[in-house]
């Protein structure tokens, strides 16, 4: 499966808009199980998200024959990070997730991350200049 960035965005902006500092898997029950595991997944990979739990898990990957799509979720809290943050704020830039759908679309999430702090940074600094 690949990176969807449009997906990634979808998925922060569910934290963002959250009441709440937490969310849980009930507040993604509408998205594709396994693109939302994957995603999760490479996100808490870069410590954007983590668990609310002793180890910081996100407790998503409990696979057993016994269920429809192959996930048993226990229901463990998340919480996007400082990066998490930061990066939802890049992306939340004019033009951002358009250059990177349209130049960095097969590009490794790390590389995303930079490009688009670079991005974000470089346009406040010239609103600080006007």
């Amino acid at each position: 499966m690949r990176i969807d960035y449009e997906f990634i965005e979808q998925i922060l902006e569910v934290f963002l808009n959250s009441d709440s500092p937490i969310v849980n898997w009930q507040n993604f029950d509408d998205l594709d199980s396994d693109k939302f595991v994957f995603h999760m997944e490479i996100m808490a990979d870069k410590n954007l998200v983590v668990g609310i739990n002793i180890t910081g898990d996100l407790c998503l990957r409990n696979f057993s024959k016994g269920y429809p799509d192959g996930y048993n979720i226990i229901l463990v809290d998340w919480r996007l990070t400082a990066d998490g943050h930061d990066f939802a704020a890049a992306l939340t830039k004019p033009d951002i997730l358009l250059t990177i759908k349209d130049k960095f679309r097969k590009e490794g999430l790390s590389a995303v991350i930079d490009v688009s702090k670079k991005i974000a940074s470089k346009q406040v600094l010239k609103l600080l200049d006007e």
